[in-house]
């Protein structure tokens, strides 16, 4: 709880009312309680200020607004509600991180937070890197795609990187849980939207740069020059960059070169000019083995993840943790333990070991580079025939779809393609933006479910199935609607009807 006239000391605000005690921030009208202050900004399509009157009948005290000069969307009433005062609060969206730090009582100043960027891989890593800390003894905190919380229970959250709002909250949550480390998501929308504005890191890392979000960045360079914002425009006490990746390549040069810069470290794959290097790398149907070395040291490692792909992850987290003082020795041996990330190259395993049946694999891949990276690395692991199903979600970049359908018919031998999320478009129109970069006619069935069971009772038990898309997601997004459907246990109860049926 924090006085009001306090909060308005630090945006150099005079109070003109009553001094109130103000509980807690929110966004939301829909979540605000007696005591709220209601942060009402201008957004892509709403203004928050229309739902004051909303706010101030759920208890809000207070409401905090974009300035007039700052709106993106203008509001259809600026009727102040009776009884509450309204603050009008210059370039208020970028400020939110400023205010919110201060209200929940700086809570990132108690932290060790890595940051981690990049088109591909920030999940991975970021679960894999608090997994390591776990290792070590230490309490680590995860905020990204799979929601905020420990190795041990996660919480959903909508965004990538939450607003700036609640990323302190979260923090400071974190902070009276004992966590002391954070590995945090930072996708390009939470940089050119200023949710991670306030934040110091101990780390800040760069997987790899590949077309997504074009939707809203419109070109590949703009898409790649709010990414690197992260490693110029934020203090941090090292920088852990992907060398094979051409934008890291490129952004390494510039950091070598600037006297002021943290400590700056790369990795990359066979590449001995790199400070963590990864080399003889052996894919087999159970796993890679792989030389890392690092500073003259060498050692031979043996990890049950699959994907090229996961040996970068490796190495970005095996960077980032030599950046924070960890010994090469004790990463070496902690490596090993590593488990698959959720939805990420999970495979779904047959109930019963008297019955051969096709290995099926459920992933998040969604971008044209991760469904390459996916279905490339499953070729390199076992030479099966490959079934993919997968679709594209609606209102996104539709750029990428006849990319992926071009992906998916070079890797794939069988491609069926159905619906991921359609949203508010016609599934159909995705289907066919899709087909636009196949020369061959796929099999298309629109239902998941429908298409899931196709593959696994055509499939023959030596086969490899794909499920590509969706990853950890419990949901399917059709006409703004979510409903419940998860690949993994969809893919598991099939499996299980088809063994019934074949016994």
């Amino acid at each position: 709880m924090v006085k009001l006239s306090e909060i308005l000391s630090w945006m150099e605000i005079d109070l003109i009312g009553d001094d109130s005690d103000v509980v807690d921030l929110s966004l939301d009208s829909r979540k605000v309680e007696q005591g709220y202050a209601f942060i009402a900004l201008s957004g892509d399509s709403h203004h928050g200020i229309d739902f004051a009157y909303q706010a101030q009948r759920a208890g809000a005290c207070v409401i905090f607004s974009e300035k007039k000069d700052n709106e993106k969307v203008k509001p259809k009433s600026r009727r102040q509600p009776l009884g509450i005062d309204v603050y009008e609060i210059e370039n208020l969206s970028q400020r939110l991180g400023e205010l919110s730090s201060k209200f929940y009582g700086n809570p990132a100043e108690k932290l060790k937070i890595v940051g981690i960027t990049g088109t591909n891989g920030k999940t991975s890593s970021a679960w894999m890197l608090l997994q390591m800390w776990s290792q070590f003894g230490i309490k680590g905190g995860y905020i990204g795609t799979l929601g905020y919380g420990n190795l041990q229970q996660m919480h959903d959250q909508p965004n990538t990187t939450p607003s700036a709002l609640d990323l302190h909250k979260i923090l400071a949550g974190f902070v009276s849980e004992g966590i002391t480390h954070v590995g945090l998501e930072v996708s390009s929308h939470g940089i050119h939207q200023g949710r991670v504005n306030t934040l110091d890191f101990d780390c800040v890392a760069f997987t790899n740069l590949s077309r997504d979000h074009l939707d809203f960045h419109k070109t590949i360079e703009e898409y790649a020059s709010v990414k690197k914002q992260l490693f110029t425009n934020y203090n941090s006490h090292c920088k852990a960059v992907n060398a094979d990746d051409y934008y890291g390549s490129r952004w390494l040069i510039d950091f070598k070169n600037d006297s002021a810069s943290s400590k700056v470290f790369s990795f990359g794959l066979n590449n001995e000019e790199v400070d963590v290097v990864a080399s003889k790398v052996n894919l087999t149907a159970k796993g890679m083995d792989f030389t890392i070395g690092f500073n003259g040291k060498k050692r031979e490692i043996h990890t049950s993840l699959l994907g090229l792909f996961n040996v970068e992850n490796i190495l970005l987290v095996a960077t980032v943790l030599l950046g924070q003082g960890f010994a090469f020795e004790e990463i070496c041996n902690a490596i090993p333990q590593l488990q698959p990330v959720p939805g990420r190259m999970n495979c779904i395993i047959s109930n019963t070991e008297t019955q051969s049946n096709p290995l099926i694999i459920v992933d998040y891949a969604h971008t044209p580079d991760a469904l390459e990276q996916v279905l490339k690395a499953l070729k390199q692991h076992n030479a099966r025939k490959i079934w993919c199903v997968f679709g594209c979600g609606g209102n996104r970049d539709k750029g990428k779809r006849p990319q992926m359908g071009h992906i998916a018919e070079q890797y794939a031998d069988n491609v069926i393609i159905t619906d991921d999320n359609p949203r508010f478009e016609d599934p159909e129109q995705i289907v066919q933006d899709i087909l636009m970069g196949m020369e061959t006619q796929p099999k298309v069935i629109h239902s998941r479910r429908d298409a899931i069971a196709h593959v696994i009772t055509n499939a023959d038990a030596d086969d490899l199935i794909l499920i590509a898309g969706k990853g950890h997601e419990a949901y399917q997004i059709v006409n703004g609607q979510r409903f419940v459907f998860d690949d993994r246990s969809v893919a598991k109860q099939i499996l299980l009807e088809h063994q019934e049926k074949c016994a």
